[in-house]
Order: C-alpha cells, then structure tokens, then sequence
C-alpha cells in the first residue's frame, strides 16, 4: 500500500500518466531509507523493532494531506487491524506516526516519548540530511526550470536554515551525531558547489 501510494504521488507531483512509472519516485525513496535508519537507531537504542519498522513503512501513508501524521496514525491503525501485526502494539505505532510531522521542534523541548516516537522522528528527519539527501532534494519536481545558481541559493538557505534547527531537534544522542556529520557533509558540498559558480562567474568577467 505504501509503494502504491508513492507512486501515485510522485506521477502527480511530475504530472505524469497514469500507470506510467515516474521519472523519480521521492516518497517511496524517502520511505525506504527512512525504515533503513529508524531500524538502525532502533538497534543502537534498545527501541521495539516490530513497533519502528511498521511506523516506519507507514509514516507518510496520507502525505499531501492536511495533518497527514494525525490522518497517518488512524490510517496505520485501520491497515494493522486488517492484519497479523501484533495486536498490543498498533496503539504504539499509531502514537509515533501521530508525532513525527514537522521538520523541527522548541528548543530545550525533551525527546518526545515513547522512545520509538522519538526514533521515528529522528530517522525522518535524518532522511534529509547528507550528500545522498541533496542529490534527492536536487531531483525534486519543485526545482523545475530554476538555473543552477538558484538551486544552489535554495539548497544553501535550506541547509544553513531549516537544517540547521533540524539537528538542534534530534531525540536521541546517536540520531543527534549522524546528523551533524550529515550537515557538515552537506555544508561542504554546498561550500564547494558555490565555490565554482564564483570561479565560472569570474571566468566569464574576464573574457568579457
């Protein structure tokens, strides 16, 4: 079901046929590596695995809607019920899946509880972080005919803004470490990146 519903997402998002495979498939990467790190995080925090993997796979279930990790949450709990998922822990799937939207959270707020709602979070966010999350970010459909001087502007203010809240927002410590190394990747990346449109930018003065 989540695989269905990123594909449909991202035809919609690239306005591409019905049944046709889009040219990228942003959620259903995003979903992917999302479960690979909360089970990661879940393997070095003692966190239930069984309550992370299926919060994972299901986090995004109703994305593009308004409150889409409320509407998630009762989403999980409708499609667990249906099936041979461990009854005592869909409550606790649906609580982490209700608590993972937004990108950051107050400063000096305490990790969110449970400890598996606290993971979610973490691990979504940490999708958007690193080299590999700007190579996903640079292939997005909203970046659509802007030059690549506007789209290193854009990744730059994301990075040094937004980003940079985000791993202030970490839950746990070792989310909190690969998130730094993440963002100092990113930085370096960008630093570079607009190093050469300097250079390319010079380059052209100078012929002039």
């Amino acid at each position: 079901m989540a695989a269905t519903k990123a594909a449909d997402e991202a035809r919609r998002a690239w306005s591409w046929p019905e049944g046709s495979a889009p040219p990228f498939n942003h959620r259903w990467e995003h979903v992917q590596e999302v479960v690979r790190l909360a089970l990661l995080l879940a393997g070095v925090t003692g966190a239930d695995c069984d309550i992370i993997e299926a919060a994972a796979w299901l986090h995004d279930v109703c994305k593009g809607q308004p409150k889409h990790a409320a509407l998630g949450a009762a989403e999980s709990l409708r499609i667990l019920r249906q099936t041979d998922f461990p009854p005592a822990k869909i409550d606790a799937v649906a609580d982490a899946i209700r608590q993972h939207e937004g990108m950051t959270r107050p400063k000096k707020a305490p990790p969110l509880q449970p400890l598996e709602a606290a993971i979610l979070w973490d691990a979504d966010k940490l999708s958007k972080l690193g080299v590999q999350a700007l190579a996903f970010s640079l292939s997005a459909p909203y970046l659509a005919g802007l030059s690549l001087a506007e789209r290193c502007r854009d990744c730059l203010a994301f990075v040094e803004g937004t980003l940079t809240r985000t791993v202030a927002s970490m839950n746990t410590a070792p989310a909190r470490a690969l998130a730094e190394e993440r963002h100092r990747n990113m930085r370096t990346v960008l630093a570079l990146w607009a190093q050469e449109e300097e250079a390319n930018l010079f380059t052209v003065k100078e012929t002039l």
